[in-house]
This record gives C-alpha cells, sequence and structure tokens, in this order.
C-alpha cells in the first residue's frame, strides 16, 4: 500500500528542521477510540527532502505483527506523530495519486530556481571568469530558456553570442523566422556593445532577414 504524505509546514520549516531525509522512517499513529498507539513505518524511494511537502511513500507497514493491520486500505487517512506531536498526514492509496496542486507548487519550484539563478549571474558583475570556448558554447545554448544568459555571454565573447543567434533565431524556417527572444538579443547587442557595432552586425544580414517582417517588428520594438 503506497501514501501520500502532508508534512506539517509549520514543523519542517525549512530552517530549524528540514524534511526528512532518511528512506525509511518509523512513526506513531494513534487511534483514540482504542486509546491505542502503534508504531508504523513509511519507505521511500526517494526521500521527503527530495520530494518535498507533499510526498509518497511505496510502502506502510505496522511494526508489530499485533497492530491492527487491517485498517491499511485504500482510503484511509491518518495523522501520524513524532512524540506527542502530530507531524503530518497520510493518505493510502493503491496507485499513484496526481493532483493540480503538485504541478502548481513544482511549477513555483522551478520559478524560484530560475530567479534565483538570474539573480546569481546578475550578481557576476566583473571579468574574474574561469571559462573555456567550448564551455561558453554550452551555456548559450540555454538562452532559449533563460534569455539573461545570451547578455551574459555577450560579454564575455561577443563572437560565440552573436553566431549563436545568427544560427538559431536568424535564420528561416518555412518562411519564419525564429522569434521567441529576438527583440530582447538585439536590444542587448545595441546596449553591450554599442550602437555603431549593432548598425554593422545588422547591415551584414543577408537582405532576406532584413526584409523579414518579423525581424522589422523585432527592431522596432527596440527603437
Amino acid at each position: 500500500m503506497k501514501s501520500l504524505i502532508h508534512w506539517d509546514k509549520n514543523i519542517f520549516d525549512g530552517e530549524k528542521r528540514l524534511l526528512p531525509s532518511a528512506k525509511v522512517l518509523h512513526t506513531q499513529i494513534h487511534f483514540p477510540e482504542l486509546n491505542e498507539a502503534w508504531s508504523i513505518a513509511f519507505k521511500f524511494n526517494i526521500s521527503p527532502r527530495d520530494q518535498g511537502y507533499r510526498s509518497i511513500a511505496d510502502e506502510v507497514f505496522f511494526l508489530s505483527e499485533k497492530a491492527p493491520k487491517d485498517v491499511l486500505k485504500e482510503g484511509f487517512k491518518f495523522s501520524f506523530l513524532d512524540g506527542a506531536n502530530v507531524i503530518g498526514e497520510c493518505l493510502l492509496f493503491e496507485e499513484k495519486i496526481i493532483e493540480i496542486e503538485d504541478i502548481i507548487e513544482r511549477i513555483k519550484l522551478i520559478d524560484q530556481e530560475k530567479h534565483e539563478l538570474k539573480m546569481f549571474i546578475a550578481s557576476m558583475n566583473n571579468n574574474s571568469y574561469s571559462y573555456t570556448t567550448d564551455e561558453l558554447y554550452e551555456l548559450i545554448k540555454y538562452s532559449i530558456d533563460y534569455p539573461y544568459i545570451f547578455s551574459f555571454v555577450l560579454n564575455i565573447d561577443k563572437n560565440i553570442a552573436l553566431e549563436y543567434l545568427s544560427k538559431h533565431y536568424l535564420v528561416k524556417l518555412n518562411n519564419v523566422l525564429e522569434s521567441s527572444n529576438l527583440p530582447l538579443f538585439l536590444f542587448n547587442i545595441e546596449k553591450v556593445l554599442g550602437k555603431e557595432e549593432f548598425d554593422k552586425f545588422i547591415e551584414k544580414l543577408p537582405k532576406e532577414i532584413k526584409e523579414n517582417e518579423i525581424f522589422i517588428n523585432s527592431i522596432d520594438e527596440i527603437l
């Protein structure tokens, strides 16, 4: 029997106490009507610390043969304890439960990580970087999802950044110019390299690109 566990955020606050990192946890379940408490175990393939405040335990079982095992069936919901304190709630199920709240929570975590990455890169405001050309070529690929990386690489090696832009954005695909981050990238080129070098870069582009409506609109956006 599997279980969906909701950990109490007031107890596991991420500072004074972290979510458990162990893959086998022993806790207690209390039955008020029987005036009994029994030790119960959760077994995880992925630890709660890696899963988050909503964790899936792949196995739930009593430690004693005398425990009321018949309660361990789908839909059974119970609070579990650490000493006298309730530290979470558990819902038993046969198949994996997917809830919209899980998706929302994961999106929030991804957005937070993206924000932290952006702040980290923005804080690197000196030129004392340790890198190789191959590393910059690898890094620039992530500009499609993290546009600020383009500006970062542009400041270090303009040739790698401009080559990436030319190959992955300033190309024709079914007569449609790849455009998503194009206005921002063009703005960064003018901002970092200056208008004179920006104009030279634009001048060297093929005529079919310069006359493309999407490209023209992108230029208009930054003027």
